[in-house]
């Protein structure tokens, strides 16, 4: 109940953005888990033993979902593409393997749970290894990807919102990670005795109910945060703003002037109020203006200006005789790590393959 209660404050948010959508179909595969304990730890499973297990193929969809709410929340301009489909792969390989129970008759299906009730559960036969060790070993593998990106994201040069952003998303993360260690070992539990206990499954029904819980009381209590950092809703604090739309673009123009003709994203020092001094602006106006019109922070509005910079000397050949990493200094970079993601963000690219490809062209 909890989890669909989080669902629906989650589809009532007025917000578009993908990363809430990772986020509900993360939780509603998660209730559905809890829901499916409680079929089978019941009498239930006698009144609608077709929805037994009816959620189990969901599961391998819990690693995808969750790497691509990280990067949702990370890349907010983020485009999926047909190939991402590949990541559902393992969820239809769960569902052929899983038909052959589907099929069967609910006498059958009854009475195959009624015997795994039993107190001395199961067999853990073969079958069940190969599918319970590949969905916990897929869930981690999307897991540590997801740590990974968090923790090779950039610290230098992002706002303070940003960075507690990330800070939240490593602790999901690791909570994650905590969830499916806890799965593995009910898994060796498992493989121990020779059959599943029922009684095990309390451990992980506990974990997922505590996410669940731990989520709505963050969201009830910390409204704001919750928005921030899980929902990526950083314009609502502008919702009170008396500027009108002709002002913020007239704003805007100011800025993209200023950046075009004085060039300071050259220097790699620039920052906020540096640049909020140059204009004569508040800081708080450029952040909104930015926000608002761009949907950008005003690092990614830098960092764009510094990748088309040297995304254009990559291609002069007045400067072919710089190393790559010496032109992103001279653009304004002033660090290679961030040098390196602005780069393969915009460009789809690393910088070494987009030269090869520029000098392969021109070849």
């Amino acid at each position: 109940m909890q989890g669909v209660f989080l669902s629906l404050i989650l589809i009532v948010e007025h917000s578009k953005k993908r990363s809430k959508y990772f986020l509900i179909s993360l939780v509603v595969i998660v209730s559905l888990n809890l829901l499916n304990y409680l079929v089978i730890n019941s009498s239930l499973y006698v009144i609608i033993p077709h929805f037994a297990y009816l959620g189990l193929p969901l599961l391998f969809l819990i690693g995808p979902l969750f790497l691509y709410y990280v990067k949702s929340i990370l890349s907010p301009q983020l485009k999926l593409k047909l190939t991402d489909l590949l990541h559902t792969v393992p969820f239809i390989l769960a569902v052929v393997f899983m038909l052959p129970f589907f099929a069967l008759p609910s006498d059958v299906k009854i009475e195959l749970l009624q015997a795994q009730t039993q107190p001395d559960g199961q067999v853990f036969d073969l079958g069940t290894q190969v599918f319970s060790i590949a969905q916990i070993i897929h869930s981690f593998i999307y897991v540590a990807i997801s740590l990974s990106i968090l923790y090779k994201k950039p610290r230098g040069n992002i706002s303070r919102e940003f960075t507690n952003k990330l800070i939240w998303l490593k602790r999901f993360a690791v909570g994650f990670s905590v969830f499916w260690m806890v799965d593995f070992l009910a898994l060796l539990w498992y493989a121990k005795e020779g059959f599943i206990d029922i009684r095990v499954y309390y451990l992980t029904m506990f974990c997922c109910a505590f996410a669940i819980n731990l989520l709505v009381v963050l969201a009830i209590r910390s409204n704001k945060a919750f928005r921030e950092v899980f929902l990526d809703i950083i314009q609502a604090k502008y919702k009170s703003s008396n500027l009108l739309e002709s002002e913020l673009k007239k704003h805007l123009s100011d800025i993209i002037a200023y950046m075009e003709d004085e060039r300071p994203y050259l220097h790699n020092d620039l920052s906020l109020p540096k640049l909020s001094k140059d204009l004569n602006k508040p800081k708080y106006l450029i952040s909104q203006v930015l926000n608002v019109e761009l949907g950008k922070s005003f690092y990614e509005f830098l960092n764009e200006y510094r990748y088309n910079e040297v995304k254009s000397r990559l291609s002069n050949p007045e400067y072919h005789h710089l190393t790559i990493l010496a032109i992103a200094y001279d653009s304004g970079f002033n660090n290679k790590n961030t040098f390196n993601k602005v780069f393969k963000k915009h460009a789809g690219m690393t910088p070494s393959e987009y030269l090869k490809m520029i000098s392969g062209k021109n070849g």
